[in-house]
C-alpha cells in the first residue's frame, strides 16, 4: 500500500500540472473553448482526492478536531472530501466526453450537477455519525441509518449514471469517427466501464457486506480500500491516456518530419546551389539536429524542402 501511495502521489503532482495547464488554455468557465476545460477540472479534482486521503492530511484534520470542544468536533473531513472530489471528478468526465463526440450541452449543467452532488453529500455526512469519531475506513462504519444510506447510495448512483451517460454518448457517435477520435472514445469508454465497476464495488462493500457479511471472502473485505484506490487510479490513467492520444499522434508526425529533415538536409542544401528560382528565401535550411527538431514543429518546412528538392 505504501508504494501504491507513493506512485499515485507522484503521478498526482504531474496530473495537477496538466490539469492547471488545460484550464489556463481553455477559456472562461462560462464558455470554454476546448474540451480540455472539463478534463482539466476532472484532473484537479482527482488530484485533490489523492492528496486529501494522505495519512498526514487526515491526521492533521483529526488533530484539529480534538482541540474543539463538544459537538463542534468534525472527524473524517478529509475522507469525506476525498469521496466527494472523486464523485465530482467522474461527473465532469461526461461533458468532456460530450465535447469529444460533438454533442452540444449547456456548460452550466455540469456545475449544477456538481453543486447538487456536493450539497447532498455534505448534508448526509453532516447528519450522520460518520463525523463523530475517527474512522480508518468509512464503509466499516455503515449502520443502515438514513443519512448514511443516502450518502453511499448517492455516491454509487451518481458514479453509475456518469459511466452509463458517457457510454451512451460514445455509442451514439462511435460509427462516425475513425482514427484518433475513435481511440479516444475507446479509452473513455473503458474509463466509464471502470467507473461503473467502482460504483458496484461501493454497493457490494457498503450494503451487501453489511447485510450478509459472510457472502464475500475476508480477502475482499480487507482489500476493499486497495480495490477502490486501484479502480479510481485506473479511471484517471485511462482518461489521461485518452487526453494524450492527439499529443502522441502529433509527436509521431513530428518525429517523421524530423527524420526526413535530417536525412535530406544535405540534398536540400545542394538543391539551393542550383540556378533555379523555385526556392523560399525566408526559410533557412536546418543544418544540425537541434535546428531540424525545431523546424519539424510544423509541416511547413518539410513541405517546402520537398518542393525545392523536386524542382532541382
Amino acid at each position: 500500500m505504501f508504494w501504491l501511495d507513493m506512485m499515485t502521489t507522484c503521478g498526482a503532482l504531474v496530473l495537477l500540472a496538466v490539469g492547471v495547464k488545460l484550464l489556463s488554455r481553455s477559456g472562461p468557465g462560462s464558455s470554454p473553448t476546448s474540451g480540455g476545460h472539463w478534463i482539466g477540472i476532472a484532473l484537479v479534482l482527482f488530484v485533490c482526492a489523492r492528496f486529501l486521503h494522505l495519512p498526514v492530511i487526515e491526521n492533521f484534520f483529526d488533530g484539529l478536531s480534538q482541540e474543539v470542544d463538544g459537538s463542534g468536533r468534525w472527524y473524517n473531513v478529509p475522507y469525506f472530501l476525498t469521496i466527494t472530489s472523486t464523485t465530482l471528478a467522474l461527473g465532469y468526465c461526461v461533458p468532456a466526453t460530450a465535447w469529444v463526440v460533438g454533442y452540444g450541452f449547456n456548460p452550466r449543467v455540469p456545475h449544477w450537477f456538481a453543486a447538487m452532488t456536493g450539497g447532498v453529500l455534505f448534508g448526509a455526512f453532516a447528519t450522520s455519525n460518520l463525523r463523530n469519531r475517527p474512522i480508518s475506513y468509512l464503509p466499516d462504519a455503515f449502520d443502515s441509518s438514513l443519512s448514511q444510506s443516502i450518502f453511499w447510495a448517492y455516491v454509487a448512483l451518481a458514479i453509475a449514471v456518469v459511466g452509463v451517460a458517457a457510454i451512451a454518448l460514445i455509442g451514439r457517435a462511435s460509427s462516425e469517427f475513425v482514427g484518433a477520435i475513435r481511440a479516444m472514445m475507446v479509452l473513455i469508454g473503458l474509463a466509464s466501464v471502470t467507473a461503473i465497476l467502482f460504483s458496484i464495488h461501493i454497493v457490494l462493500r457498503v450494503f451487501v457486506v453489511h447485510m450478509a457479511p459472510n457472502v464475500f471472502p475476508s480477502s475482499y473485505v480487507e482489500g476493499s480500500s486497495l480495490i477502490a484506490v486501484s479502480l479510481t487510479t485506473l479511471v484517471t490513467v485511462l482518461l489521461v491516456a485518452a487526453l494524450m492520444v492527439p499529443q502522441v499522434i502529433r509527436l509521431v508526425d513530428r518525429v517523421q518530419r524530423y527524420r526526413l529533415l535530417t536525412a535530406l538536409s544535405d540534398s536540400w542544401l545542394r538543391s539551393r546551389s542550383a540556378q533555379h528560382r523555385n526556392h523560399f528565401d525566408d526559410i533557412r535550411v536546418p543544418v544540425n539536429l537541434a535546428q531540424c527538431w525545431r523546424a519539424s514543429a510544423t509541416p511547413v518546412v518539410t513541405h517546402r524542402m520537398m518542393f525545392e528538392i523536386s524542382q532541382h
